[in-house]
């Protein structure tokens, strides 16, 4: 079984206290291949990487966590870059520089030409679904039902990311309905204005989807699963020292699908997992964000870490 990963690859320039900026490798498709391939998945990173220095970078930092790299070209276009400064609370605010980049640089029959086998699980999201990308992205989801690839969305709403907002939140409305899984922040959600309250803008987005699951992330408040059957909740574990948050949500992520696939439960309707299964995957997604909080960017953590942390939590 695999999984495939489309979307950005791009450099986090974050902020020190002394004002300068420091660069990391980030990007929440890039992210969450890496959180998936420490968690023992196979997975293929299908968007090019630039030509220059940064693409270098993203290479050889994939190639040794085991990532696959089935479009082996590179693209003469640069890698996209944000510049991210974090607030009082740690949380990160984005300044994004995306035309013209390298994880644009590929349409429809290359990426399909290169899906790998035995492919179970598509996951993108982010940058990837903004208005540019929208057409090839509703094609690959079309291609993906076809062949009974269930389908993950990241939504990680960056309002900078497009100049014609209004386009960019319908197009990612648009794309509920052809997900199978969804995975949305508090913030997220709140930016699609379907209701003031979070909560409630999820149970509207998942109305919306009709079928499979939405994860509604609520930073330290936890996470809520709605399925057609339940609605599963699960507190965030306490982190005493907290470096930032960048990325909790990609390792979030990466984590709940890693769980799921390892218990075999993407090889059918995602909507007829059992609820104690998502609850358990929701738990351990849980701890892999709360170990990547307590690192600076986004360092998602082994299998062997995650457990080690959820037995140590047990003990206490």
């Amino acid at each position: 079984m695999s999984i495939a990963v489309l979307g950005e690859a791009l450099i986090d320039f974050i902020m020190n206290q002394d004002g300068s900026y420091r660069p990391y490798l980030g990007g929440s498709p890039y992210n969450v291949a890496i959180g998936l391939a420490r968690q023992g998945c196979e997975v293929s990173y299908l968007s090019p990487l630039s030509s220059d220095k940064f693409g270098d970078q993203f290479a050889k930092v994939m190639l040794k966590e085991g990532v696959q790299m089935p479009i082996n070209r590179r693209s003469l276009w640069p890698t996209s870059l944000a510049l991210v400064t974090l607030t009082e609370e740690g949380l990160p605010s984005y300044r994004l520089y995306r035309e013209g980049i390298a994880d644009k640089d590929t349409e429809f029959e290359e990426i399909k030409a290169n899906l790998p086998d035995k492919l179970q699980l598509f996951h993108t999201g982010s940058l990837a679904i903004t208005p540019s990308q929208l057409p090839k992205i509703t094609n690959l989801f079309e291609l993906f039902h076809s062949m009974g690839v269930q389908v993950s969305i990241d939504l990680n709403i960056r309002l900078g990311a497009s100049i014609d907002k209004t386009a960019y939140l319908n197009g990612v409305r648009s794309l509920l309905p052809l997900a199978d899984i969804v995975k949305a922040s508090d913030e997220d959600l709140l930016a699609l204005k379907l209701n003031n309250d979070a909560r409630r803008s999820a149970e509207l987005a998942y109305e919306e989807m009709k079928s499979g699951i939405l994860i509604l992330t609520e930073g330290s408040g936890g996470v809520v699963v709605y399925t057609p059957n339940a609605v599963v909740q699960r507190k965030a574990h306490s982190i005493v020292n907290v470096a930032d948050t960048v990325g909790a949500g990609d390792t979030f992520h990466s984590a709940f699908l890693a769980y799921l696939c390892r218990h075999s439960s993407i090889a059918g309707p995602i909507s007829n997992v059992d609820i104690t299964m998502l609850g358990n995957a929701a738990d351990y997604a849980c701890a892999a964000a709360a170990i990547n909080v307590s690192r600076v960017g986004c360092s998602p953590p082994t299998q062997s870490e995650t457990e080690r942390f959820i037995a140590s939590t047990e003990l206490k």
